[in-house]
């Protein structure tokens, strides 16, 4: 059996993709241990796009054309998937697990695309209610200038005018960080009581840094995008106290049956990182996998994307999935964690 994952190997991503290469493997390696799945053994090809569009329609056309590849987990980027979409729907390819909360990629359903992880409205909508409920209410936004800034953008909108709120002040940053001394300069401005981000890598540690060196005392919200050991080292102190979504359980949990699974597997295959991307591209495998279970001896696509769709309600360990015909979205889970001294994460 042959999957495809298309991911940001180079480019702005490439610090965070090895986890997600790492976290899939490490569960796929236990079921071809066992045998496979009805004695096949899974094989994934990983092709890079560097974070551009127009090559992860190339890869994808490569792993469907020349590959035969069964089905796609784990592409990454907003802009990407949706670059996709209309050669997933002319195959018939199942894509589960992109790495992207995008809303614009959820409504209306593709008929192919299955998603885990929580959307970016989802994820906004936990922030603005914390914030809320402890008082907090010239809440700013920076965000990026592209899909994924744009929608995290408009999920805060949505969430603050659900309680008769407007966003108090919001800059745009370039995915380089080029123009990140503007966006500070506007954002201070205004005098915001919390900022919250939506960016990723650069832009997210520059901002920070240079906000801070601007003015201490700045609380800070990001998305889970942000949640990565990478960077964390970039923002070294700057990063102490701020909060980050997360869209899987606590990866590091004593008490989490599913968290002691996934170290357990990650420990077993010889990879030492432990992170919430490698958390997520480990139950993106371990649901394509029961997908694949229960599409039988002789999947189809059709098959698989029949199978996904009855998997109503899955409990991994205390992580539920579910999907439905009308339904892709298979879980809504998040929860806040703080940025610890010595680049670690606490609940």
């Amino acid at each position: 059996m042959v999957l495809g994952q298309i991911i940001a190997l180079s480019g702005p991503l490439a610090a965070l993709t090895p986890d997600i290469v790492q976290g899939s493997a490490a569960w796929f390696n236990s079921v071809n241990e066992k045998g496979g799945v009805h004695g096949r053994k899974i094989r994934v090809i990983t092709l890079d796009d560097g974070y551009v569009p127009a090559n992860t329609v190339k890869a994808a056309q490569q792993l469907i054309e020349e590959e035969q590849t069964f089905a796609l987990l784990n592409l990454t980027g907003t802009g990407n998937v949706a670059a996709i979409l209309p050669l997933l729907e002319k195959e018939g390819m199942p894509l589960l697990g992109p790495i992207t909360g995008a809303n614009a990629l959820r409504s209306p359903t593709p008929p192919n695309v299955f998603h885990l992880r929580a959307s970016y409205g989802d994820e906004t909508e936990k922030i603005v209610q914390h914030l809320v409920t402890v008082g907090i209410q010239r809440i700013s936004v920076a965000y990026l200038d592209n899909g994924l800034g744009k929608d995290g953008l408009a999920g805060v909108e949505r969430a603050m005018q659900k309680r008769g709120l407007k966003v108090y002040s919001s800059a745009s940053v370039q995915q380089d960080a080029s123009d990140v001394d503007k966006a500070v300069a506007a954002l201070h401005h205004t005098r915001p009581e919390v900022v919250i981000m939506i960016t990723t890598g650069k832009a997210t540690v520059d901002f920070i840094k240079k906000y801070n060196a601007t003015r201490r005392g700045m609380r800070f919200y990001a998305l889970s995008v942000m949640g990565t050991q990478s960077t964390l080292r970039a923002l070294g102190p700057d990063g102490v106290g701020v909060i980050v979504t997360s869209v899987v359980p606590f990866p590091w949990s004593a008490s989490s049956p599913l968290a002691r699974d996934f170290r357990a597997a990650m420990l077993k295959s010889g990879y030492e990182n432990i992170s919430f991307a490698g958390f997520e591209a480990y139950l993106n495998a371990r649901t394509m996998t029961e997908g694949l279970r229960r599409a039988g001896p002789n999947p189809t696509r059709a098959r698989f994307v029949a199978a996904l769709e009855s998997m109503k309600q899955v409990n991994f360990g205390g992580f539920e999935v579910g999907f439905s015909k009308e339904n892709h979205q298979g879980s809504r889970y998040v929860e806040l964690t703080i940025i610890g001294p010595g680049e670690r994460w606490t609940k």
